[in-house]
């Protein structure tokens, strides 16, 4: 779990942040949202979606699914080929009229060809995809196929979060491995490095308040 921990509680709009693995004798139960937006994003496994109201719907990697939950509603996610499944979850904050029907989005992103700067990115949601947030999230993934340096935009009004799916490489000059978070605030952009395999996600949000 990223956010929120003992040290670093919710961080609006972000209310919780992190990985989940699940496999067939440890699944995950079905439980409710009110008021906030999900992403579920596929980073191994085959996984089958299955929403409080609608059909089940399947899902393998590179998937993402955007629940907007404006009133309560409940799903799950659970493996659908008999093995593990492992996603990245974000869950945030609606602002009060920003929706007012729960809608599912989804869609299976193609990565971009590789930019001159030694990165593979595939754009999830927010400005350019087929998944538009109401809360405002931002998402993509990046994969240094080479070793080389990336600048991303983040902008001084959002917050974010850089998570490593594998591999070993940079924030800024921080060191950031495997299942570690980096926490964006106040930066117009930052500064990723990494070698081939070096993988994660970067996903903001207009800052609250």
């Amino acid at each position: 779990m990223v956010i929120p921990t003992p040290t670093q509680g919710p961080w609006a709009p972000f209310d919780r942040v992190g990985e989940v693995v699940v496999t067939v004798g440890r699944k995950f139960a079905p439980h409710a949202h009110q008021a906030q937006e999900v992403l579920t994003y596929v980073v191994e496994g085959f996984a089958s979606y299955a929403p409080e109201t609608g059909p089940v719907q399947s899902m393998r990697p590179g998937s993402v699914l955007l629940l907007t939950s404006p009133s309560r509603t409940s799903h799950s996610v659970n493996p659908s080929r008999g093995a593990t499944v492992r996603w990245f979850a974000v869950v945030v904050d609606l602002p009060g009229s920003s929706a007012k029907n729960i809608t599912i989005q989804t869609d299976t992103p193609i990565a971009a060809a590789p930019d001159p700067d030694g990165t593979v990115v595939r754009r999830l949601v927010g400005p350019g995809t087929k998944v538009t947030s109401s809360a405002g999230l931002s998402c993509e993934e990046v994969l240094f196929a080479d070793e080389g340096t990336s600048f991303r935009r983040v902008g001084h009004d959002r917050r974010g979060v850089v998570y490593a799916l594998a591999g070993r490489g940079q924030v800024d000059g921080e060191i950031l491995e495997v299942g570690e978070a980096a926490l964006v605030e106040d930066a117009a952009g930052l500064a990723l490095h990494g070698r081939p395999g070096f993988r994660v996600l970067l996903v903001t949000a207009p800052r609250a308040g």
